[in-house]
């Protein structure tokens, strides 16, 4: 019965199936965000302290990086809307003994990207007790920390963007750097940027202390796009 009164809506009143549509997706997509935050607060800390583990015995540098740092300066704990995990680590180290190592952990890789074959950049996305983790790969240019993320065209969805330029558009954000020190976080010890009050006040402005619930990625500055590069989804 359901099935042909939407099969009738969808034929003789397309304008309104579009706006059923779309409001499924929204209350499917809180669902889902509300669900990943409460996995992120309750699992956050053990999934931090598995990567630690993890880390050390890869004997690679890493750091805490975006709004996870931002969450251990700020608040003291994961910010209160963040969906994942956000960490740094270095190009130069890229390679499968990472996701080998990863894997031994527990952790199960659910996609990357990568730019030129993975020679230009790479950001993966792991998994670990329900908690998503976004690894993103920085490089060191000039004295400069510089990384980079993958997005849609501004308008399009990811879909559409893909469609449209083979891939997604590249951002590159670029650091001061002067290395990394240690800093206490939910009861353990992580390497972070040094200064990372700066590090965060480049990316988020010099009131990023202050908490903005409107903020979003578009009142970030530091960035530009890499119109020569696409981002290219792979397993």
């Amino acid at each position: 019965m359901m099935r042909r009164v939407k099969l009738f809506i969808e034929k003789y009143f397309p304008q309104v199936a579009q706006v059923l549509k779309e409001f499924k997706s929204r209350t499917l997509n809180r669902a889902k965000a509300s669900k990943q935050q409460e996995n992120l607060h309750k699992n956050g800390s053990d999934v931090l302290v598995a990567l630690k583990k993890a880390f050390d015995e890869l004997g690679i540098e890493w750091f805490l990086a975006y709004g996870t740092l931002l969450g251990a300066c700020r608040e003291k704990n994961f910010i209160a809307h963040d969906l994942d995990i956000d960490i740094g680590l270095f190009l130069d180290d890229y390679g499968p003994h990472i996701e080998e190592t990863l894997k031994r952990h527990g952790f199960e890789k659910k996609h990357k990207f990568i730019v030129d074959g993975g020679e230009f950049a790479v950001e993966e996305t792991y998994i670990y007790r329900d908690v998503g983790i976004d690894f993103f790969y920085f490089k060191i240019i000039d004295g400069k920390l510089v990384g980079y993320s993958f997005t849609n065209e501004q308008g399009l969805s990811w879909d559409m963007t893909v469609q449209k330029y083979g891939g997604l558009l590249v951002k590159e954000f670029i650091f001061p750097y002067d290395g990394l020190e240690e800093m206490e976080f939910l009861g353990s010890i992580y390497p972070v940027p040094k200064d990372p009050h700066r590090h965060l006040a480049v990316h988020y402005g010099d009131n990023y202390m202050i908490k903005d619930n409107n903020w979003n990625p578009s009142k970030n500055k530091n960035y530009h796009y890499r119109k020569d590069k696409i981002g290219i989804l792979s397993r």
